[in-house]
């Protein structure tokens, strides 16, 4: 069919600036499972995220086509553009078998127009969905054809590339109840007859991926319930009608203009369509460009031996059942692709329904069998505008929750993650231009949503070519992501990348006291004994060390390191500096009360109440760092005493002014937890409406689509 060509011309325009798309967030990881993991290995494990077992379209094709595009995403891009045309026509030939001219195009140009696709072709990582989607559409084609063998292929590849291929049976068997050929039995033990190979191949796969998430150390969390399987049904429908941010719709619909070039090539499609079509004659939807009734072709839907024709020979079908059968299938169809996105529908994204979308595809050509040249003219303009307006919403969803309407991972989330991967690239290459080797390098901050540092650093090391380089967030510093290897602390400033503690010769106890302020003590206590071995402050590192072991449960340890640097209970000197420190506050020497302290604390280590005091006088030092030490105090007298509730008060206020707003958050909750009246405390109370303020659910950008 010439037109179909001609729109197929159309969707490679549409789509040539998502195939130029750089790698991103997920495709690092897998680029570096395939290049450093023997390939055998690599199929007896989950994958480099762990969460789901799809060895087709994560280790075999990564393995397969990254040497093949030599590390370049283009030649990625371009497999995937291809899975994605075959399953254009694949989803021709079903609309073929059932629908004129006009339906076939309609439906075929709505599926390859959809919004989602967007994601499916820019994002290398979805040639999981790609695949899931041309191996069940070729088993689809396969089976019409009664040709089960390779059907039953097409799926098993179906089934390895993606979760939800598993539904292909639920297909079947409704195409076999709503789509009857002539002589094909309709009652429930022939249907299950027809489809036994498929659901046998599906519940054996399903025990692979059930055996294989048992082994893994990160399973992808599941949803069982009955809420999340309706807010993955109510998604479908979003996803299907363009619907990714409903709430920016109409605006996105306002600002944006379909693309030209794609836009003329579609409405060129009008061509192979009649100027009228007179009204139809005969009982089916299935007649051919003029109109007349097509012929009709005695093909079994599992096991007949005459083939169902091909789309181009339009004059040749099936006879297609009435509307009202055709609308059932389609939905079946939708609905029981959507099932499998049930579970993990609290972080639905609209590309979990590409094939679901067949479905729609059915349904739109149904509703538009009978369009003439001037209804596709239309409807080229129409799903033009549809598609830039849809996939220009400058949003994407950052919580999960079953029933948040705007999807994670949409065509702005990717435009953003593109540009700052490739900001943030530059930055890190001129701050720091040649690590050592085995390098770690730890971020204390990041753009949010950037997608830029996953797992230990499989974007860094691409960054650099270098495979003995690891990077983390600043908070997983530890022994193990550490060890003894060369360090860089670095930190987004809100502009750029910058050197954390770059002016310091011994950063480590700076690092230390960090990790204590976010509650990570052990790897805090890391930082200290590293700054201990390159010669730091050992009275600081040591009182430190000591407590980072505490709290992280082994007394003895700490104990032995406080005795290691001189400290040892004495009551009576503890008291005596103690009453020093409360005169000289008294006189207002508020530097000589804390020389006092220091050494109260040095006579009486585990002793709360000089802690307290110390951390509540630092906190109006004014020199560089005493607010961290003042915060670091108060968080020791808090763990000695819990029912110091005016230290524990300074210690939440003080973690919200430093903008540590998790660790604030943890510690507010948990003092107006045990002490409700706290709550009514006129400072608790504004740090509370801004720590407990509900995140939005949707990051949404105000400044345009980039």
């Amino acid at each position: 069919m010439p037109g179909l060509l001609v729109l197929i011309a159309a969707a490679v325009a549409l789509y040539w600036d998502a195939i130029r798309s750089p790698f991103l967030n997920d495709d690092f990881m897998f680029l570096e499972q395939a290049q450093r993991t023997p390939f055998l290995a690599s199929l007896a494990a989950p994958g480099a995220l762990g969460n789901y077992y799809r060895p087709l379209s994560r280790q075999v094709y990564f393995a397969v086509v990254g040497p093949l595009a030599h590390g370049h995403p283009l030649g990625f891009h371009v497999v995937n553009a291809l899975l994605f045309l075959v399953a254009v026509m694949l989803v021709a030939d079903l609309l073929g078998a059932l629908l004129p001219v006009a339906g076939v195009l309609a439906g075929t140009a709505y599926f390859a127009w959809l919004p989602l696709q967007h994601v499916n072709l820019m994002w290398v990582s979805c040639s999981q969905d790609l695949m899931a989607l041309a191996g069940v559409l070729g088993a689809f084609a396969f089976h019409r054809r009664g040709r089960t063998l390779p059907a039953l292929l097409c799926f098993a590849a179906a089934c390895a590339s993606k979760e939800t291929a598993l539904a292909l049976p639920l297909g079947l068997a409704a195409w076999q109840r709503f789509v009857p050929q002539p002589g094909a039995p309709r009652d429930a033990r022939s249907i299950a007859r027809g489809v036994a190979p498929y659901a046998v191949l599906a519940c054996a796969w399903a025990g692979v991926a059930i055996a294989m998430r048992a082994r893994s150390a990160a399973p992808a969390p599941l949803d069982l319930s009955l809420t999340a399987f309706a807010a993955g049904i109510v998604h479908m429908f979003q996803s299907l009608l363009g619907l990714e941010h409903p709430q920016g719709i109409a605006a996105s619909l306002a600002t944006h203009a379909p693309a030209v070039l794609p836009l003329v090539i579609l409405a060129g499609v009008a061509w192979w369509l009649p100027a009228r079509v007179p009204p139809a004659r005969g009982s089916g939807l299935c007649t051919d460009a003029a109109g007349a009734p097509g012929t009709a072709v005695a093909a079994r839907s599992a096991g007949g031996s005459v083939p169902a024709a091909p789309v181009t020979a339009v004059a040749t079908r099936l006879v297609a059942p009435p509307r009202t059968a055709l609308l059932a299938f389609a939905a079946c169809w939708a609905v029981a692709f959507a099932l499998p996105a049930g579970p993990v529908s609290y972080g639905w994204s609209s590309y979990y329904y590409t094939l679901a979308a067949v479905g729609g595809a059915l349904a739109f050509g149904v509703m538009l069998a009978r369009a003439d040249r001037w209804a596709w003219l239309m409807l080229a303009a129409g799903l033009g505008w549809w598609h830039a307006g849809s996939t220009a919403s400058p949003a994407f969803a950052t919580v999960e929750r079953p029933w948040v309407w705007t999807s994670h991972l949409t065509p702005f989330y990717f435009q953003r993650a593109a540009a700052l991967t490739d900001s943030l690239s530059r930055q890190l290459r001129r701050v720091v231009p040649h690590p050592a080797p085995h390098t770690r390098m730890f971020f204390a901050t990041l753009p949010s949503w950037a997608g830029f540092q996953m797992g230990n650093g499989a974007q860094v090391r691409a960054i650099y070519r270098d495979s003995t380089l690891e990077s983390y967030f600043y908070s997983r510093f530890s022994d193990s992501t550490a060890d003894a290897a060369p360090c860089r602390f670095l930190f987004w400033d809100g502009r750029e990348l910058v050197p954390l503690y770059a002016s310091m010769s011994n950063p480590w106890f700076q690092v230390g006291s960090d990790l204590v302020l976010l509650g990570r003590f052990a790897g805090a206590s890391h930082a200290f004994r590293r700054g201990l071995d390159t010669g730091g402050d050992r009275m600081d590192l040591m009182y430190w060390l000591g407590w980072s072991e505490l709290m992280s449960g082994d007394r003895g340890l700490a104990e032995n390191t406080w005795t290691a640097f001189g400290a040892h209970d004495d009551s009576l000197i503890w008291s005596a500096h103690l009453r020093a420190a409360h005169n000289a506050v008294v006189d207002g020497d508020t530097l000589n009360a804390r020389r006092h302290l220091i050494t109260a604390i040095e006579y009486g280590i585990g002793r709360p109440a000089a802690h307290a005091v110390l951390g509540e006088l630092m906190q109006h030092d004014p020199r560089p760092f005493a607010y961290k030490y003042a915060l670091m105090e108060l968080e020791v007298a808090a763990w000695l005493d819990p029912h110091d509730w005016e230290a524990r008060k300074n210690l939440v206020l003080g973690l919200a002014t430093v903008r540590l707003e998790e660790r604030a958050r943890q510690e507010l909750e948990s003092l107006v937890r045990e002490v409700p009246a706290m709550a009514r405390d006129p400072e608790l109370a504004r740090a509370s409406a801004r720590l407990l303020r509900p995140a939005g659910p949707v990051v949404e950008s105000t400044g345009g689509r980039r």
